[in-house]
């Protein structure tokens, strides 16, 4: 009986992927972001869109000598679980770049913590304004920031409204407040009247500035906050009568405002940093490959994750030369000064944005964003009606 053939491994290639695989630098990228909780669905679609990106370009790193793990922590949206990772993740010294958090307060944790070894880390939906301003080296974040959201929104209202007056009213939060007080300085700028400016957050204040707001007449109201305030306010101000147009932030932008806001969510207009996924160039290859390896849809949160994602492991390519481990504050430097082209997936193999070209500011701003205005219609469902790019250089 003839004996197959046995492939015979020369000593001399043996050794050599043996060494390669030896010289290879270790390094780590971290998550932060929900996984349990009633917002892991956002948190869980983060870790993915970095996942992906790191999967996709495995290949690549090992040819070049790198050996990237990725590692998913929790923080249950909770400020103080923020700061125990924190100090986990500057214990591991192979942890060269974070991409997260998801909420405003962690990412602001993360920023304090990791601002003296310089640790890079990318938010992918963060927008609380103060982030940038606090002179971190090492931050930065590829959606737009609240203020983007009030240029957007001002814009519209001037340009496409033509309001002739808006009332203002904030839910009391500071996310609320931020977006309220900007809109009125863009709303200065354009000339357009302040028809009355409230806080409100309780059903009494709701009830008592829906009365001002029928007297007023004003053609426009403009809702800084979150869905549950905001779906009452709209619901009960269309019950009292009152048919203005109802505007807001990317707060109600959410199932449970509509459950909240029943009929009165049709019409209602809203600035969204993310928006629908199909809204971006490279959607259908980005979604092609997230439903193949989830078996489901992904959000906005996955597209700007996935694009963190290849920002940091373009900067820790960059960074890596031999065998050295480069520093945390080297990795910092070389994402600051990424510059990612826009791209199509079918036009070229080595594109790596899904949102468009990605820069950043000296602040950690993205040089230019997008916002989109979504409008419910009367299925209750959120349809994009324009598209607005917003400078770095116009937000205050």
């Amino acid at each position: 009986m003839k004996r197959p053939h046995r492939l015979v491994v020369p000593a001399a290639l043996s050794l050599l992927v043996a060494l390669s695989a030896a010289q290879a630098v270790s390094v780590s990228i971290a998550t932060v972001s929900p996984l349990t909780g009633d917002q892991s669905p956002t948190g869980i679609d983060l870790r993915r869109g970095v996942e992906l990106a790191v999967n996709a370009r495995m290949a690549e790193l090992k040819t070049a000598g790198i050996d990237l793990t990725l590692v998913p922590f929790d923080d249950q949206a909770s400020a103080t679980r923020g700061e125990q990772i924190a100090k986990t993740i500057l214990a591991t010294k192979s942890i060269l770049g974070v991409v997260g958090a998801n909420n405003s307060s962690v990412t602001n944790v993360l920023g304090e913590a990791f601002a003296s070894e310089k640790l890079a880390f990318i938010s992918p939906n963060s927008t609380n304004d103060a982030l940038s301003t606090h002179n971190w080296s090492n931050f930065n974040r590829v959606v737009s920031p609240n203020a983007a959201q009030v240029v957007a929104a001002a814009n519209y209202i001037a340009e496409t409204l033509h309001s002739t007056s808006v009332y203002v009213v904030s839910d009391n939060t500071a996310y609320g407040n931020g977006l309220t007080r900007g809109l009125i300085e863009g709303l200065k700028a354009a000339k357009i009247p302040v028809a009355g400016y409230v806080g409100v957050s309780t059903p009494a204040q709701i009830a008592n500035v829906i009365k001002k707001i029928k007297a007023s007449g004003t053609p426009l109201v403009y809702f800084g906050g979150t869905d549950d305030v905001g779906g009452q306010f709209v619901r009960d101000l269309r019950a009292a009568g009152v048919t203005a147009q109802f505007m807001g932030g990317d707060g109600l932008d959410s199932p449970s405002f509509i459950q909240r806001a029943g009929k009165g969510t049709v019409g209602v207009l809203y600035t969204s940093v993310s928006g629908p996924v199909n809204t971006f160039s490279n959607y259908l290859d980005f979604t092609g490959k997230f439903r193949a390896a989830y078996k489901t849809e992904p959000s906005g949160v996955a597209v700007y994750a996935y694009d963190a994602a290849n920002v940091m492991i373009s900067a820790l390519k960059s960074s890596i030369t031999g065998t050295t481990l480069p520093s945390r504050a080297v990795v910092s430097a070389a994402v600051r000064k990424i510059d990612l082209p826009a791209c199509f997936a079918s036009d070229k193999t080595d594109c790596l944005t899904i949102t468009g070209a990605l820069a950043f500011t000296s602040s950690g701003e993205r040089v230019r964003s997008r916002l989109l205005i979504m409008k419910y219609d009367e299925m209750y469902q959120a349809k994009m009606i324009k598209i607005q790019t917003v400078n770095a250089a116009d937000l205050k």
